[in-house]
């Protein structure tokens, strides 16, 4: 193996990891961000579950799941 291809290898390795930790993260924050969104909007258990999916679908992608746990928790959510 030349250097190259394992400098390339590692390089890969650590994005994986580091996108790896930050949909763990994240995912936890959807969670906070579905009880949030549903309780704004009344109490309902199956509107927890689908903004759950979305939020944690929001979670695959790094930015896009802290945008939305940002803006949960500005005043103006609804």
């Amino acid at each position: 193996m030349n250097d190259s291809t394992t400098v390339v290898g590692m390089i890969g390795l650590i994005i994986y990891f580091a996108w790896y930790v930050l949909m763990i993260v994240q995912s936890f924050m959807a969670i906070g961000t579905a009880y949030r969104k549903t309780k704004a909007n009344g109490d309902n258990g199956l509107a927890l579950y689908g903004w759950l999916l979305v939020y944690g679908l929001a979670a695959l992608i790094p930015y896009l799941g802290i945008h939305f746990w940002r803006k949960s928790k500005s005043k103006d959510f609804k």
